[in-house]
C-alpha cells in the first residue's frame, strides 16, 4: 500500500470524490492506529486535512462506531478544553488465520484492537490433497462466526499461507511447503461466510513472511521500528521473505512478497548460488555434517524444530564444520541483506525463525547504517499478523463498512 502524506493527493483515484473522501477516511483512522489517541489538531497537521473538513469526517467515523472522543487525559485547568480522538471499532470483529502444513490457526480482535479469541486445529496437510485443508479452512471460519457476539459483526478476514499469492489476491498461486498450485481459498472463506450469515465481510489472502514482519512491526517491535523501511528475513525451513515501508507492505508481484531467496550470494567453495541454496537449513545440517541429505530433509520438513536443535547441539560440541557452516551462512546473509537493503532503502533488517536463532550466535556484519534485530521463532507470530492485516484492510474502506453488512 503506498502512503502519502498530503489528504489531497492520492494516485490512481482518476479525481473521483467519493474514492477522495475514502481514502481521507483512511487517513485518519491510519493516524490514530500508529499514533494511538491524538487532538484534531495533530491530526489535521499530518494529514494536511483543513479542520473544517477534518470535523466532518470525524463525524461520519463516529457513526460508524470506529472512533470514539473524549477529554484529553493531560487537560490543563485554564482555557477551552482539549478533546482526545481514540480508534474505537469495538462493534467491529477482524480474524487472521494461517494456514500452513501442520494445520489451521485463527484469532479474533476488534477493528480496535482488542483480542476476543484463539482457535487452533492440527493435521498434516503435505501431499498436496486441499480436501483436508478446505474442511478445516471452513471449521475455523465457522467458529469464527459462531464466537462473535451477537452484538458485533464480523467484518474482516486475512489468510496467512506460504507460498506466492495469485496477483488478483484470492488464490495460493503456488506453496512448495503444502504441495499447492492454484488453489482457491478465497472463494472456500466466501462460501463459509455466506452460509454463516456474514457474506460481507472481506476476504484476502498474505504470504506467511509478509503476515510475520507486519506482527512484529505493528506488535512486539512496534517502537523499535516506527515507519523505518524494513526487511524480514524468516522461515522456519528455508528463507522467506517481506518489506515493510512506513510501516504497510511493499506490494510488489504478489502481496508483500520479497522474494530474498533469490538473491546471488557466495557459496562454501566461492561460487555464487542463492541464498535460499546457502542457508535453507536442511543445508546446513548437511555441509556441516550433522546429518545425510535424506535424513536432514525428512527432519526438516516434518520436524523444523528438533533439526535446528541437532545443529545446535552440534555447534555447542565442537562438532568440526558445524561453527565453519555458521560462520559461512551469516557471511552469505549479511551480503544479500548489505544488497536487498541499498536496492530498497531498508533501515532495519528483522531476523526471525531459525535465522533469528542462528544470527543471534553469529550476527551477520552489515553497513553500519542498518540495525539488525536477530528474533527467536514464535509460534503465533503469523496469525498475529494476519489480524493486524484484516485490521488494516478494514481500516482503508471505513465507509463501506455499514453498505457490506447490510448486504449479507
Amino acid at each position: 500500500m503506498n502512503r502519502h502524506r498530503g489528504g489531497l493527493f492520492d494516485r490512481g483515484r482518476g479525481g473521483d470524490t467519493a474514492d477522495l473522501r475514502e481514502h481521507n477516511l483512511a487517513l485518519v483512522l491510519r493516524y490514530l492506529r500508529d499514533h494511538g489517541p491524538s487532538s484534531r489538531a495533530q491530526i489535521a497537521a499530518s494529514s494536511l486535512l483543513g479542520l473544517s473538513t477534518l470535523t466532518g469526517m470525524i463525524g461520519e467515523l463516529k457513526a460508524l462506531d470506529l472512533v470514539t472522543e473524549g477529554l484529553a487525559g493531560t487537560q490543563s485547568r485554564l482555557g477551552r478544553p482539549t478533546h482526545s480522538l481514540s480508534l474505537s471499532g469495538d462493534a467491529w470483529v477482524v480474524a487472521g488465520l494461517r494456514v500452513d502444513v501442520d494445520g489451521v490457526q485463527a484469532k479474533t480482535a476488534t477493528v480496535g484492537g482488542d483480542h476476543l479469541g484463539s482457535y487452533a486445529d492440527r493435521a498434516d496437510l503435505r501431499g498436496g490433497d486441499t480436501a483436508t485443508a478446505m474442511r478445516m479452512l471452513r471449521a475455523a471460519i465457522e467458529w469464527i462466526v459462531e464466537s462473535t457476539d451477537p452484538h458485533r459483526t464480523l467484518t474482516a478476514i486475512t489468510i496467512a499461507v506460504p507460498g506466492v499469492i495469485s496477483p488478483c489476491g484470492t488464490s495460493v498461486a503456488r506453496s512448495e511447503s503444502l504441495e499447492w498450485n492454484d488453489v482457491d481459498l478465497a472463494t472456500c472463506a466466501r462460501e463459509q461466510l455466506q452460509s454463516g450469515a456474514c457474506g460481507g465481510a472481506m476476504v484476502e489472502l498474505a504470504r506467511d513472511s509478509t503476515a510475520a514482519a507486519l506482527g512484529l512491526a505493528r506488535g512486539e517491535l512496534r517502537d523499535r521500528v516506527g515507519e523505518r523501511t524494513l526487511l524480514y528475513f524468516g522461515g522456519e525451513r528455508r528463507v522467506v521473505g517481506a518489506i515493510l515501508v512506513g510501516g504497510e507492505p511493499l506490494n510488489s508481484g504478489s502481496p508483500g512478497e520479497a522474494d530474498v531467496a533469490r538473491i546471488p550470494v557466495p557459496g562454501s567453495e566461492g561460487e555464487m548460488q542463492t541464498l535460499g541454496e546457502v542457508s535453507a537449513l536442511s543445508s546446513l545440517l548437511t555441509r556441516a555434517g550433522v546429518l545425510a541429505e535424506d535424513d536432514a530433509a525428512q527432519l526438516v520438513d516434518r520436524y523444523p524444530r528438533e533439526a535446528l536443535s541437532a545443529f545446535l547441539r552440534a555447534l555447542a560440541d565442537g562438532q568440526e564444520g558445524v561453527a565453519e557452516t555458521l560462520q559461512t551462512t551469516m557471511d552469505a546473509l549479511a551480503r544479500a541483506i548489505d544488497a536487498s537493503a541499498a536496492t530498497v532503502g531498508a533501515e532495519v533488517v528483522v531476523l526471525d525463525g531459525y535465522l533469528g536463532v542462528l544470527g543471534s550466535l553469529v550476527p551477520p556484519v552489515v553497513d553500519g547504517s542498518v540495525e539488525v534485530i536477530a528474533l527467536a521463532s514464535h509460534p503465533s507470530r503469523v496469525v498475529d499478523g494476519a489480524v493486524f492485516a484484516a485490521r488494516d484492510a478494514r481500516l482503508a474502506q471505513p465507509s463501506r463498512i455499514r453498505d457490506e453488512v447490510e448486504s449479507t
